[in-house]
């Protein structure tokens, strides 16, 4: 393989490592009276701490429980909640449970949004060395300043900025989601109303109009009763 493409193809797989970072995005529905639970393996030696940030983004008043557990030790509750940004200090090495709870609702579903990213001691996206791997590469373009080090610190700066711009965008979609929930249950509550008082404007109209009628009417009982009382 010529020597060139060999360590262009090194370059690009690492470059695909670095940007498969531990972070994860989901959007799920929580039934009515449910509760959905999700697992996440975390090795502390790599990973120091966990972010997490969920926001309901459909379904009756945009709220959910939410608790996050390790074994049977709780380590955050919160009730009703319509968002949450949260970040944690992993202590010990495990599996991490994260609970949306939508048992307080007998009728209305819940579709949230949320995040979860593994981070290092620094705050950034831990990526795994990867430059032992590629060593013989290194020292054969040690002659030409070529320095895997300095490529893997400029991709992961990369992947933490981007990483950034990824995250504010998923928050932007799910406020414009939310939003657009809201708005369209407002417009079919007005809809509804404007429906509603439309029936009744009509109703009260024609019960006038008859009530009057029966005024001139000789032979019309209501008329009868309501020239009785009047009189």
């Amino acid at each position: 393989m010529d020597s060139d493409l060999y360590i262009f193809l090194c370059i690009f797989n690492l470059f695909i490592h670095i940007c498969c970072g531990a972070e994860y995005a989901y959007t799920i529905e929580v039934d009515a009276g449910k509760h959905n639970c999700f697992f996440q393996t975390v090795n502390n030696t790599h990973h120091k701490f966990m972010e997490i940030d969920y926001q309901v983004v459909d379904g009756g008043d945009l709220n959910i429980n939410f608790v996050m557990l390790f074994g049977a030790k709780i380590l955050l509750q919160e009730t009703k909640k319509v968002e949450g940004s949260h970040k944690f200090s992993m202590e010990e090495s495990g599996d991490y449970q994260l609970c949306f709870d939508n048992s307080f609702s007998y009728q209305t579903r819940k579709v949230l949004f949320f995040e979860l990213f593994l981070l290092d001691e620094n705050g950034s996206f831990d990526e795994t060395n990867m430059v032992e791997e590629f060593g013989p590469v290194r020292q054969e373009y040690s002659g030409l300043g070529f320095e895997m080090q300095k490529f893997q610190k400029a991709s992961n700066n990369i992947k933490n900025l981007l990483n950034k711009i990824e995250y504010h965008q998923s928050l932007l979609r799910a406020y414009e989601a939310r939003d657009r929930a809201i708005m369209n249950a407002n417009f079919d509550r007005v809809t509804l109303w404007s429906v509603v008082n439309s029936i009744i404007l009509v109703i009260v109209g024609l019960l006038q109009v008859y009530m009057i009628r029966s005024l001139f009417e000789d032979n019309s009982k209501l008329g009868q009763l309501l020239r009785r009382q009047h009189f």
